[in-house]
């Protein structure tokens, strides 16, 4: 079990995140949940909240899910053929750059509102753009479903490597996380593969 922070102002927080969390898995299934997931994941991380509790608390919804039989809610046609099923509660969207005017979240030293802003609207769109194009990847090595968000992780970190390194010096890193994310128990061709696919990095080792 994650243990949450004590104070009460972050637990409020969390909970905010726990509960994006639970309507994602009550509301989608398959793709569509792997793809919800990793977004969440990086739209809090961006609201200052720590990204290793973030992951564990991802981990103790899902074995909650899995061992209460959770599922998305079924809908049923009715006698006029109509389709019969709770529906979602839309909550109000907060934007980050609101979320910075209000103090809820932590505003980096020299930076401003709008520069921060700004820097989050890019890795919000780059975090999209892996998204999309990691899914066929992952689909043609046969990996679907949560397993989505760990190779996710991979993809991200090497993008930020392809962003400050080129040529060799890029295929020495890529190599080394390669490395590092087959000892976490990640399929090393799927890996290789994204690094191919996403990024122009080939002949790992």
């Amino acid at each position: 079990m994650v243990s949450v922070p004590d104070n009460p102002q972050n637990v409020n927080v969390y909970r905010r995140y726990v509960h994006e969390l639970v309507k994602a898995f009550r509301t989608q299934t398959g793709e569509p949940l792997a793809q919800a997931i990793p977004l969440t994941i990086r739209k809090w991380a961006n609201l200052g909240l720590e990204p290793a509790l973030l992951q564990g608390l991802l981990g103790d919804c899902f074995l909650r899910f899995e061992q209460n039989g959770y599922a998305k809610p079924t809908v049923t046609p009715s006698a006029d053929g109509k389709k019969r099923g709770p529906k979602a509660r839309r909550l109000p969207r907060r934007s980050y750059e609101r979320a910075l005017k209000k103090g809820r979240a932590s505003l980096g030293r020299s930076n401003t509102v709008e520069q921060q802003s700004a820097r989050h609207r890019a890795s919000s769109g780059r975090a999209a753009e892996i998204a999309g194009k990691l899914k066929p990847v992952l689909a043609g090595c046969g990996i679907t479903g949560p397993h989505f968000v760990r190779y996710f992780a991979f993809a991200q970190k090497l993008g930020r490597y392809a962003r400050n390194y080129s040529g060799e010096s890029l295929r020495m890193v890529a190599s080394d996380l390669v490395d590092l994310y087959e000892a976490k128990s990640l399929n090393g061709y799927a890996l290789r593969a994204i690094a191919a696919a996403l990024f122009g990095v080939t002949s790992l080792d």
